[in-house]
């Protein structure tokens, strides 16, 4: 406190907006904090407290790279919800981006916090990143860690969260995320079926590298981890399904006549909506001749409705502004925010086997 009995946070973010108003800095630019500090007689706690403060009101912007700089024509600053638009076509995961995006947006009306969207690809310029927006949350599977936008996201100094695809990535150590566990949620499903004496349950998988990536299996590893749980039947049964082949009903038809499994676990909610037609045409009952639990979101709309390894949480929204509130306090940190998934219930797993329920041989 100084001598008008003024909080030193108080004295230096109103003597910095001074300087700001009255053009006392040269060309937009800050001295050091060291030498600054020692101008305003302030520790550097104190100047990245009031830092903080000027640049959620929009008048400075602040990156490793470009350093702290004044903002001459300020508006408000906004929340930039950014996505790869073309992972929209991939059925895969459209329908959960979608819902979080919903989510956040609507989340942010209610708080009254600007918004914009736009493409990743459109990331280009740092500076104007830096200028316009207090945070940024951004949607992308598959990435590589490579891409450009996420050197102009780190270059920009604008806190960024990144929402969680995939369980291997390159992107969590050097960004902020938040997502579940994907691993854990995969094997939860395959642990759920089990529960209810499931024990012939195919799996829809791709064996190419997307699986890994997103699962943190590959198909032999898949493989051994199901023989290692006393999964036997099951291990024999995962099946290699790409919704670009010519024939994708033929090969859904005939794994359910070779296999003849009592449950099949799916690894999109597009396998288990394609599984449908094709278990409605064979004239088999859903779940009394094939349960079927789909991987993602699941759906009331399918009749019987559709059970599902649900990835979306409630608390995704609240959790992921309070993340940007986190890192506004403390830039340069990369933490990993879990949120809980469950077991959606719903009619195409209302069914047991109570033969496999009675099998004391087999480790859950």
């Amino acid at each position: 406190m100084n001598q008008q009995g003024e909080l030193k946070k108080d004295y230096a973010y109103r003597r910095i907006l001074e300087m700001i108003l009255n053009d006392e800095v040269l060309e937009d630019h800050f001295p050091a904090e060291p030498e600054f500090c020692r101008q305003l007689g302030i520790a550097r706690v104190t100047l990245r407290s009031a830092f903080k403060r000027l640049e959620k009101e929009g008048y400075i912007t602040r990156s490793h790279y470009y350093g702290t700089r004044i903002v001459r024509n300020r508006t408000e600053k906004r929340l930039l919800i950014a996505a790869n638009r073309s992972m929209f076509s991939n059925s895969k995961i459209a329908l959960r981006a979608e819902l979080e995006i919903e989510q956040l947006t609507a989340l942010c009306r209610e708080r009254n916090i600007p918004c914009d969207s736009s493409s990743l690809y459109f990331l280009q310029d740092a500076e104007k990143i830096s200028e316009r927006y207090f945070g940024v949350v951004f949607f992308g599977a598959a990435m590589r860690g490579d891409e450009p936008f996420l050197q102009v996201l780190e270059e920009s100094g604008v806190p960024a969260v990144y929402i969680r695809e995939d369980e291997n990535n390159n992107i969590t150590d050097r960004f902020a995320s938040v997502g579940p566990n994907i691993r854990g949620a995969w094997i939860a499903g395959f642990e759920y079926l089990a529960k209810l004496g499931f024990r012939r349950i195919a799996t829809l998988f791709s064996y190419d590298k997307r699986n890994f990536q997103r699962l943190g299996f590959d198909r032999d590893a898949f493989e051994d981890f199901l023989k290692q749980r006393g999964y036997t039947e099951a291990a024999e049964m995962i099946c290699n399904i790409s919704t670009k082949e010519d024939d994708y009903a033929g090969r859904l038809r005939t794994l359910i006549e070779e296999k003849a499994p009592d449950a099949v676990y799916c690894y999109s909610d597009h396998f288990a909506a394609e599984l449908y037609h094709v278990l409605h045409e064979m004239g088999k009952k859903i779940p009394q001749d094939v349960a079927v639990l789909s991987f993602g979101m699941g759906s009331d709309l399918l009749t019987p409705t559709l059970s599902a390894v649900q990835l979306n949480s409630p608390l995704f929204g609240q959790t992921v502004l309070s993340l940007l509130e986190y890192l506004q306090e403390n830039p340069g940190k990369a933490p990993f925010i879990e949120l809980p998934y469950h077991i959606l219930e719903n009619d195409s797993t209302a069914s047991v086997r109570l033969e496999g329920m009675m099998n004391e041989n087999f480790k859950v």
